[in-house]
């Protein structure tokens, strides 16, 4: 530059406070250079969270309709154990059943009915109430 351009050019005030507005420009276009790329990265990685939610929800509901198929059955072989048991329960207390076991037993008919009663027992008296409780 010659002397007369370097005259006429105007003064910067504060030569600090331009340097700072420069370095903050290019740090600013630095950041700006790769915020397409982090703006797709952000969106692929929502996209991928949602995917990720839907399959987690999806093995969650399918998990537990096993387990209500599983009650299902299970509560299905109760009803028939229970059915057999009272169908056995029903054969054990049969009359002809009980009359069998009672005559192999040898017990018959009571020819007469008696009955007892009993008074109720008789309070003793306590052989140790002369000592003082603790």
């Amino acid at each position: 530059m010659t002397a007369h351009a370097l005259a006429t050019a105007p003064r910067i005030r504060n030569p600090r406070a331009a340097r700072a507005a420069t370095h903050r420009r290019i740090v600013a276009q630095q950041r700006n250079r790769y915020a397409a790329v982090r703006k797709v990265t952000l969106c692929i990685v929502g996209v991928m969270l949602v995917l990720l939610a839907e399959v987690l929800l999806t093995a969650n509901i399918t998990a537990l309709s096993y387990s209500v198929d599983r009650a299902h059955a299970r509560r299905a072989a109760l009803e028939l154990q229970t059915a057999r048991l009272d169908d056995q329960i029903d054969a054990l207390t049969s009359d002809d059943r009980l009359a069998a076991v009672a005559a192999k037993l040898g017990m018959v008919q009571p020819q007469r009915f008696v009955r007892v009663s009993l008074e109720p027992p008789q309070r003793q008296a306590n052989p140790l109430a002369f000592l003082p409780l603790r």
